[in-house]
């Protein structure tokens, strides 16, 4: 890891704050077969706006190299296991899944939502689109702070401005 990933990692002592056992660190080459995984579950991708079906190796790959420098995405650790990603792209989007079920329902999504609104404040207001039937994340999101704006097509419209 780089310093300059290093440093966005720097707050992450407010997940320790927590109770549950949860910290992030930057997502590097070698985690891409794992989030390849879990991005070609259909329980996950069905929730995802611009993805229809499993992805192919090579597009993955270039997804990846290919990330604006504004983007970041962020491995979600529980209990010492890589169990999702949370991520906030170029415009300000924020977006998290939890590949691992075992995780879901404990609190490690809300911890890593919220350590990410904490840690990417200064570009507030920051967005997320949320499917309308994906009735979890919206709870979430809802519970971290953020406020549903609109709808379109769908789709439900979030904003956080702490």
């Amino acid at each position: 890891m780089s310093g300059g990933d290093r440093s966005l990692c720097d707050p992450c002592a407010e997940l320790a704050a927590t109770d549950l056992p949860v910290r992030v660190s930057p997502v590097g080459r070698g985690d891409l077969e794992l989030l390849l995984a879990w991005r070609s579950n259909s329980d996950i991708y069905r929730h995802f706006r611009q993805q229809s079906g499993p992805l192919d190796w090579d597009e993955h790959v270039r997804w990846f190299e290919s990330r604006p420098p504004e983007r970041h995405d962020f491995l979600v650790h529980y209990s010492g296991r890589r169990v999702g990603v949370v991520s906030v792209d170029e415009m300000d989007e924020v977006g998290i899944y939890l590949g691992d079920p075992s995780a879901r329902g404990q609190g490690v999504a809300a911890a890593a939502l919220n350590w990410l609104c904490t840690r990417f404040k200064e570009r507030a207001p920051l967005f997320a689109e949320i499917h309308e039937n994906n009735d979890a994340s919206s709870r979430l999101f809802e519970r971290c702070g953020f406020g549903r704006t609109g709808r379109e097509n769908g789709w439900l419209q979030y904003a956080y401005d702490p």
